[in-house]
């Protein structure tokens, strides 16, 4: 029977022969290429290998020749000098240099199967990016010097300025062009991505880029648009990494159930979406107090030695409001949700030291006398006039009532656990309000100033009330205590024998600690602020309004890592609507309130109570 060629058959021998055929006529003509997508260039023809080099889309290259699906070519930018390799046919675009020097396109070989390539550790891997340039003359790399404002923009007369953002991610067109907060990110052809804290176990590459993912933005800003040209992009790793936090129960949980000995399923809490599958160990922990009952322990506790005492969890009965969550695990890149390793469940007992910093901030309040303010006295903390409008006080108060989280609310008024709650405005013409740990809120008169509506101001106290439920000042004291009385001793060690600069160093370092793991519980206290607004009928859209009011009216704040413990407004902003968008994507917003009414009605009173002329001092 004869046998006729099959499609197949004759595309592969098209393909070889024109592989052929074009490696016949490198030798008697020039050719170019420009990269299609952000491509490796490998040393050897063998996607397994490390890349010597990541070409980003655009940047032009020389051919050398083509090797099947490879191509041999030269790549000019690296901050090594020039770099020859291998890139996959797929990724470039062929031109051929013409007597007259124009170039014209050549057919690109047919694509070979793609090969899965294994991620490559980012402090290993160098992009390289260049200005697409004639054919006829060498590609350099571009400088800033060489990209005047104007040229760059195309037009002139329009405000540019050199800025630097960090932010979430918040839209994706591409992984070259996506927004941050009100942002609008694209690059430059002199686009650099870098890294901190890179290490071999955590990989990234510019295609990782999503929404929620952190990103540091230098670049030029224009002003009329918004559109930030990044000239670099730098990615803190420590993102992908496993995280440990603590939250407290504040509903019954549920979204999981125990099947055949594993639990499985996905658990709101914190704020978030906490995935369990069955490899996830979900156990339930007693408390100190419950562990010298049972067992009258006296050794120091660590995990590792009383990894006994915890006991699987047998069913989500034994899990009560109030009760501590600790969960462990790494954030799914694609949805935001948190891929748990671990989760334990334990009651959340006052301790003696926390009880002796609750009764170390006591609050007295001094009624107004004649022309003589009221006064708010919190030992260790400081006096503070309060606004002198009853109806602003017992307003704020009430809104505030209704942010603390229901279990609270209904706690036995006996029950030491219950924080006892009380809320002041103050006489402060600066935005910002504070907690202290039992429950004393304080509100400054210049947010309510700035504030646009109540969900507005449910926002800023949900946030405060936050930090007092999880314990915020109790943990931050607790939080690597042992390692930073070693640090301080060492300073002090250092000065007494004249090494000031060694001083200034654990200084550092220490602040870092601190304010390092400070910044993960201003972001616990937005998520869960969140939780309480949505829970008492705010809409929380309005969380993430309130940090773009301040930006406009007060501009962007600088972040120092080892001396603030916030982020800044932008950052706040961005990481507010990235939860929005993980969390609360089914939430009814239309049934929500904003109350601007009511609240304008208040802002009026606010503004006349501080713009009287008693200004005496509080003795």
């Amino acid at each position: 029977m004869k046998k006729f060629a099959t499609p197949s058959a004759i595309a592969i021998t098209l393909y070889i022969f024109g592989i052929a055929a074009m490696e016949g006529r490198l030798a008697a003509q020039r050719l170019e290429g420009r990269i299609l997508q952000d491509a490796p260039l490998f040393l050897l023809p063998d996607s397994k290998r490390e890349p010597l080099v990541i070409m980003e889309a655009g940047v032009r290259v020389h051919i050398i020749r083509v090797e099947g699906a490879w191509i041999n070519v030269t790549v000019e930018g690296s901050r090594w000098g020039d770099r020859t390799g291998y890139v996959e046919a797929t990724f470039v675009q062929i031109f051929r240099v013409a007597p007259d020097r124009t170039p014209a396109a050549v057919a690109t070989p047919l694509p070979a199967p793609a090969q899965p390539r294994e991620t490559v550790p980012p402090a290993t891997r160098e992009t390289v990016v260049q200005t697409p340039k004639p054919p006829n003359t060498r590609p350099q790399p571009v400088t800033v010097a060489q990209t005047p404002v104007a040229a760059a923009s195309g037009s002139v007369g329009v405000k540019f300025k050199d800025v630097k953002i960090r932010g979430y991610v918040t839209e994706m067109r591409s992984p070259t062009d996506f927004d941050i907060e009100d942002y609008r990110i694209t690059k430059q052809d002199n686009f650099a991505l870098d890294f901190e804290n890179a290490t071999p176990d955590v990989s990234f590459q510019l295609q990782d880029i999503r929404v929620g993912v952190e990103l540091e933005i230098k670049g030029l800003l224009n002003e009329a648009t918004g559109e930030l040209k990044a000239k670099a992009i730098k990615v803190d790793l420590e993102q992908f990494r496993s995280m440990k936090q603590t939250a407290f129960v504040s509903v019954a949980p549920e979204g999981i159930q125990l099947l055949d000995g594993s639990w499985a399923g996905e658990l709101k809490a914190d704020g978030q979406v906490i995935r369990v599958t069955p490899a996830t160990r979900v156990l339930f922990k007693p408390t100190k107090r419950e562990q010298q009952l049972a067992e009258h322990r006296k050794q120091p506790e660590s995990e590792a030695e009383n990894d006994d005492v915890f006991e699987p969890l047998r069913s989500l009965d034994q899990v009560k409001v109030g009760m501590a969550m600790t969960y462990e695990g790494k954030r799914d890149r694609q949805s935001g949700k948190i891929l748990a390793d671990r989760v334990e469940f334990s009651t959340n007992d006052l301790e003696e030291g926390e009880a002796r910093l609750w009764k170390s901030l006591r609050a007295t309040v001094k009624p107004a006398q004649g022309l003589r303010p009221g006064e708010l006295k919190i030992d260790h903390a400081g006096k503070y006039r309060l606004l002198p409008d009853d109806e602003v006080q017992k307003y704020v108060a009430a809104i505030g009532e209704r942010l603390i989280p229901a279990y609270l609310r209904e706690m036995p008024l006996d029950d030491p656990r219950r924080i006892p709650f009380q809320f002041h405005v103050v006489v402060d013409d600066s935005f910002n309000a504070f907690a202290t740990p039992n429950g004393i809120v304080v509100v400054h008169s210049g947010a309510l100033e700035l504030l646009e509506n109540e969900a507005q101001l449910a926002a800023v106290l949900g946030h405060e009330i936050a930090h007092a439920t999880h314990e915020h000042t109790w943990r931050q004291q607790q939080y690597h205590k042992k390692t930073r009385v070693g640090i301080a001793l060492a300073g002090v060690v250092a000065d007494a024998y004249g090494f000031r600069s060694l001083t200034d160093l654990t200084t550092l370092v220490n602040a870092s600690i601190v304010n390092g793991h400070q910044r993960q519980l201003e972001n616990q206290s937005d998520r869960i602020g969140l939780e309480y607004m949505v829970a008492a009928g705010y809409d929380p859209r309005q969380a993430p309004a309130v940090w773009k009011l301040v930006a406009k009216n007060q501009g962007v704040s600088s972040t120092n890592f080892f001396w603030s413990s916030h982020d800044n407004e932008p950052t706040r902003r961005s990481y507010l609507m990235n939860e929005l968008k993980n969390n609360y994507r089914d939430l009814d917003f239309d049934s929500l309130r904003t109350n601007a009414d009511e609240f304008a009605r208040m802002k009026t009173a606010v503004k006349r109570a501080t713009s009287q002329k008693r200004k005496l001092k509080v003795s």
